[in-house]
């Protein structure tokens, strides 16, 4: 491809980017969902739905037209067909075309009017409701929506900025068990071997969390933690191991409720399923990849990222996509921090040393900033950018901050946006607000700067003097920190410097009259950074 195709290729993609973006904040700022109902049959002769969709919609501004995400028929035959669109029982006028669906109201809605819409529709998923078979040949039916795939089964604002309260009316053959998000509000046969099951949420989610999940379920590890119910949901041809293996269901759920604040949700379901990723942190419903259940490997570690992510991507909610390190970046950190409470610091930093070298690698694939806002595909966001480098963002803010600080600020900011949405910038101002420090060069060098500190290190002992140099070797940007260096003697004792590094050559002098044996860079893990290769 040409310089000149690519140029325009470029362009094209930006002005798409910015076109939706002025289109998804458009609706941002006139309409408000605050209830969704879904009513979904399913059966097991095909793979069609058929669904009805109340929403309840708040109106910011004068409208005259409501703008819905669904994707519609295509020509492989998969794709939603809306049959009708009603409000208070009188049918209205929509058209569906461009994954939208934009019903017209008859009378122009006021700022602060409330209206009611139903959507009745049915066709066959393309993609977010995976109906296909488990690895034992059984069928299954599964919601997986992340990032923006509710749209291809549900109408809805398939945006995290749109958090809604929500239930789901299940239709379905009745050997199969069916979990939700929220409570069991309803169990009920009904005739020709079909019965209803309705979960019903409270609190307000994003679409990317809003799911179901049905099949031959078993249903154990039935514990409490803080009066919050526990279970594991694994197949039933499984149970014992997967049992075995999901036994974790409530210790992330109990440490991080006494480290960051009250659960948001009425239950916590940890749920083996076929969603394409290893783990996914839908609000008290979580779905693990169907391996998990029977691995030999240790789960421990997924359920406390996907544990974390209740607080953070959950109830605290990135309001744009590019702010994903808000819900990775802090799950990422978490389950460190999990894992120092209940297996020391040695556990810790070897997992931070890791995450660091992940880094490292990713850097030299794709040289961006953590807050990337070139991005169109969203899963690209689904990086070490997003997940190990915001993880040591995180790090190296409770270093900068100490314990107390970090954690308070931690714990403010989740009560703060609670079952709400957040941006880079609020969490930086609480923090700010808890710490009395000015943070946003902090924050910008980290997170909005690409790359990270390579340096070239070296030491000399001249007579009576060590004498250490450090030069900033990445290109175009220098960071600002503080350096940490051991030194050991020969006698047996050590000692810790701090070199403030914050030009490209920087020197550190100081005065000992004992011969150096060694010295070791960053020996508590306190910062990302890289050694030159010239070293």
């Amino acid at each position: 491809m040409s310089a000149k195709k690519i140029s325009c290729l470029f362009l094209f993609v930006f002005y798409l980017a910015v076109s939706f973006a002025q289109t998804h904040q458009q609706r941002f700022e006139s309409i408000d969902v605050q209830h969704y109902s879904f009513e979904i049959h399913l059966n097991d002769a095909n793979d069609k739905i058929e669904g009805k969709t109340s929403l309840q919609i708040k109106f910011l501004k004068p409208c005259d037209q409501v703008v819905l995400d669904l994707v519609g028929k295509d020509k492989e035959q998969t794709g939603m067909v809306v049959e009708q669109v009603t409000m208070n029982e009188k049918k209205l006028k929509f058209v569906h075309e461009n994954s939208q669906l934009k019903i017209s109201i008859d009378k122009t809605a006021n700022a602060g009017d409330n209206y009611e819409f139903e959507i009745e529709y049915a066709g066959i998923p393309g993609d977010g409701l995976v109906i296909s078979r488990n690895k034992y040949s059984d069928r299954t039916f599964f919601g997986d929506n992340w990032p923006d795939r509710a749209k291809y089964w549900l109408p809805t604002v398939d945006h995290p900025s749109d958090k809604a309260t929500l239930e789901f009316k299940i239709y379905a053959p009745e050997h199969y068990e069916v979990v939700s998000n929220g409570y069991l509000a309803e169990k009920m046969p009904l005739d020709g071997d079909m019965e209803f099951t309705h979960w019903k949420e409270d609190v307000p989610l994003s679409t990317k969390l809003m799911v179901i999940g049905v099949a031959d379920f078993a249903v154990g590890n039935k514990t409490k933690c803080h009066e919050v119910p526990v279970s594991s949901w694994v197949f039933a041809k499984n149970k014992e191991k997967g049992f075995e293996n999901y036994q974790y269901g409530s210790n992330a759920l109990c440490y991080y409720s006494e480290l960051i604040g009250p659960y948001s949700y009425e239950k916590l379901a940890h749920v083996q399923s076929k969603t394409r990723y290893g783990g996914m942190e839908n609000a008290g419903c979580i779905f693990y990849n169907e391996n998990s259940a029977t691995s030999d490997r240790s789960q421990e570690g997924l359920f406390a990222h996907e544990v974390a992510h209740q607080w953070f991507g959950n109830s605290v909610t990135e309001q744009n996509w590019h702010h994903i390190w808000l819900s990775e970046g802090f799950a990422t950190y978490l389950t460190h921090v999990y894992f120092q409470h209940f297996y020391g610091e040695n556990t810790y930093k070897e997992r931070l040393k890791n995450d660091r070298e992940r880094v490292i690698r990713y850097s030299y694939k794709n040289f961006a900033p953590v807050i990337d806002t070139t991005i169109t595909d969203y899963t690209h966001l689904l990086s070490a950018n997003s997940y190990q480098k915001a993880s040591w963002f995180l790090h190296m803010l409770r270093q900068k901050l100490g314990d107390n600080t970090f954690f308070e600020g931690l714990h403010n900011y989740y009560s703060a946006f609670k079952n709400s949405t957040a941006l880079t910038s609020d969490f930086r101002k609480v923090i700010e607000s808890v710490s009395g420090e000015e943070l946003e060069s902090f924050f910008h060098q980290w997170l909005w700067q690409p790359g990270h500190p390579v340096l070239e290190l070296s030491w000399t002992q001249n007579k009576n003097n060590l004498i250490i140099n450090a030069r900033q070797k990445q290109p175009d940007y220098l960071f600002t920190f503080p350096f940490e260096i051991k030194v050991s003697y020969n006698d047996g004792t050590s000692q810790l410097l701090t070199l403030n590094i914050q030009n490209k050559i920087n020197m550190l002098t100081y005065h000992s009259e004992k011969e150096i044996e060694n010295v070791a860079y960053d020996p508590e893990v306190k910062i990302l950074f890289e050694i030159s290769e010239e070293n």
